[in-house]
């Protein structure tokens, strides 16, 4: 399985295959989809491997940045375009964020997961201890963040909360891996991203 989070400002690439996982991690820029590209075609000719040998695909489909969702959108649906076969596993950010506060946490409660949208909003959605969702993806105000008595996370990159995570490569093919494995499979073309909100130049 090959693996893409490009929400964040840190793109990350997981890769497993032939019994051996590799990872990378690159800082967006305006050259980011460049960078990814070239960095997945290093990553498997440095380990002998080619896009058919990793199998399906997984996609981290948002909340986050609109240029980095839509670049790693359109790398998958690029590389399912010439393999027809190939599935996506669909990630929601604020699914992996927990997936890593449950990893690294053990919550004994509910939690919640925050990120920056725009204009002060902050995206947001609510678990309980095992990471299953409660209250789906949403935006809300800073005042709103801070309601309620729940531990509440973000992300170490953003760092406007006193809890902070940092989502791992390994953390981020788990979740692909277990999404492929309960079949949470779509097809390239059905890939819908959550944008919750629209972009600054759309609202303008």
């Amino acid at each position: 399985m090959l693996v893409i989070s490009s929400a964040t400002k840190t793109a990350i690439i997981a890769i497993s295959a032939n019994d051996a996982c590799i990872y990378s991690e690159i800082e967006a820029d305006c050259k980011q989809s460049e960078k990814m590209m070239q960095e997945i075609d290093s990553l498997l000719t440095k380990n002998n491997l080619t896009l058919q040998d990793v199998g399906n695909f997984g996609l981290v489909i948002g909340p986050g940045s609109f240029t980095g969702l839509r670049i790693g959108g359109a790398l998958i649906k690029g590389f399912c375009a010439a393999m027809p076969q190939k599935k996506v596993v669909p990630i929601p950010t604020l699914d992996l964020m927990a997936a890593q506060v449950v990893k690294d946490n053990k919550p004994k409660t509910k939690f919640s997961c925050y990120m920056k949208a725009q204009s002060g909003l902050f995206y947001g959605a609510t678990y309980d201890k095992n990471g299953v969702k409660l209250i789906d993806e949403h935006l809300l105000s800073a005042a709103d963040v801070l309601k309620g008595g729940e531990n509440k996370y973000c992300l170490a990159e953003e760092g406007f909360l006193p809890y902070i995570i940092t989502i791992t490569p390994q953390t981020l093919l788990e979740v692909a891996c277990n999404g492929e494995k309960n079949q949470n499979l779509i097809a390239a073309k059905d890939i819908s991203i959550k944008y919750i909100r629209r972009s600054a130049a759309e609202e303008n």
